[in-house]
């Protein structure tokens, strides 16, 4: 659900940029769900971030997923962990940039408005979003120029934000509930390159060969 939530800033050769972790905490408000349901969904988001590359880990019921982004190479990979049973997919940036090409982007309206989120001076954007019943919303996020590079939004419905997002509101119509996340707890410390290698454990496979697996092949 949140394999879209990742988060990015300007690319700035000549300014340290912020190099560590962040936990991210994750709140649903107004749900209709039960307990059962919503025990189920993420509470957490773990991002670790190195110059133009970032790793974004969720646990989601017996799934944990990993998004590797490499704002460098404009590629994508995302492991995922389904009870055990651990698979690799690669998206090349011919692959990720025809799918943007397909969909809706919001209208990212930018403010004067700022707030200091755990140390990192923020900004005040608006999103809008046109929804597939023709009626709008309006999501707000406050985001960082101070951790990774901008092209790390290159896949994602952030992609005209100029800066990390830091804090994120949003009502999911799928889950009836307003989405907030914000962060937890932030670690600087030096990132290993192989943080965002994919371990031997996985095994790669095509969209195509994880739906035959699962039952969702023709």
């Amino acid at each position: 659900m949140f394999s879209g939530i990742t988060f990015s800033s300007f690319a700035q050769k000549d300014k340290k940029t912020f190099q560590g972790t962040i936990t991210f905490g994750i709140t649903y408000a107004g749900s209709s769900l039960n307990p059962a349901q919503l025990a189920q969904l993420p509470s957490s988001q773990t991002v670790t971030f190195k110059e133009c590359k970032s790793k974004t880990e969720n646990v989601t019921g017996p799934v944990s997923t990993i998004q590797i982004v490499d704002g460098i190479t404009k590629t994508q990979t995302v492991l995922i962990d389904y009870a055990g049973s651990k698979f690799a997919l690669k998206y090349t940036s011919q692959q990720i940039t025809e799918q943007m090409a397909n969909t809706a982007m919001p209208v990212v309206t930018l403010t004067k408005d700022t707030k200091v989120i755990e140390g990192f001076s923020c900004k005040k954007a608006i999103l809008a979003t046109t929804q597939e019943d023709g009626t709008s919303k309006s999501d707000t996020i406050y985001y960082s120029d101070e951790i990774g590079c901008s092209d790390l939004n290159f896949s994602d419905t952030f992609k005209d934000v100029p800066g990390a997002v830091l804090e994120y509101t949003t009502f999911s119509p799928e889950l009836d509930a307003k989405v907030a996340v914000c962060v937890k707890e932030v670690k600087k410390a030096k990132v290993s390159d192989n943080a965002f290698l994919i371990p031997s454990d996985y095994k790669e496979v095509t969209e195509e060969e994880l739906k035959t697996m699962f039952g969702g092949g023709q």
